[in-house]
């Protein structure tokens, strides 16, 4: 299992969940740091991950009921394949996938 820091007190959103679940057997992961949630401000209800890749690894951007930023600590040159990893797998095939930038001078 992975370092997940804050223990295990630390809360998750359904979808949130879901996804730590499946980070959590993925080789190259080094440590999860899930963030403060938040209210989403359209009701739609539609779950997605966003994720932005950093120097540190990527950030992924949880919305479902809730928004949470969820940090993946990795190393920055296989973060897009444990992404693209992530994206297909089966158990979240209802989920929506997109990717963006966030890094230094980009």
């Amino acid at each position: 299992m992975k370092n997940i820091r804050g223990g295990t007190h630390t809360t998750l959103t359904e979808t949130a969940e879901q996804v730590v679940r499946i980070l959590e057997t993925i080789p190259g992961v080094e440590m999860i740091s899930p963030g403060i949630i938040t209210q989403s401000k359209s009701q739609s209800g539609k779950r997605r991950v966003t994720a932005c890749f950093t120097n540190a690894g990527m950030e992924l951007i949880i919305s479902g009921q809730g928004i949470q930023k969820v940090a993946v600590h990795c190393n920055q040159d296989i973060a897009p394949h444990i992404f693209s990893a992530l994206s297909i797998h089966k158990k979240l095939n209802n989920i929506a996938f997109k990717t963006r930038e966030k890094k230094p001078g980009v």
